[in-house]
């Protein structure tokens, strides 16, 4: 019988840390206030709709393609 146990004994032990490793993770990821603010995101939509890159030369307004 000890030895079916002893056969047990690694895989628990693995499993026990894959579970701490969990929720350590969790806990890290869920903690509140730690996500720095995006101050950039609200300026990348501008009022008209659009989301286009204007410093990209490739990027083409809505005029150039025929949309109206």
């Amino acid at each position: 019988m000890l030895q079916d146990l002893a056969a047990l004994t690694p895989p628990l032990v693995v499993c026990g840390a894959f579970l701490v490793g969990v929720v350590l993770f969790l806990r890290r990821q869920m903690r509140a206030g730690s996500r720095p603010e995006d101050h950039e995101a609200e300026t990348e939509i501008h009022d008209d709709g659009s989301n286009a890159d204007t410093d990209d030369p490739k990027a083409v307004s809505s005029d150039d393609r025929g949309m109206s």
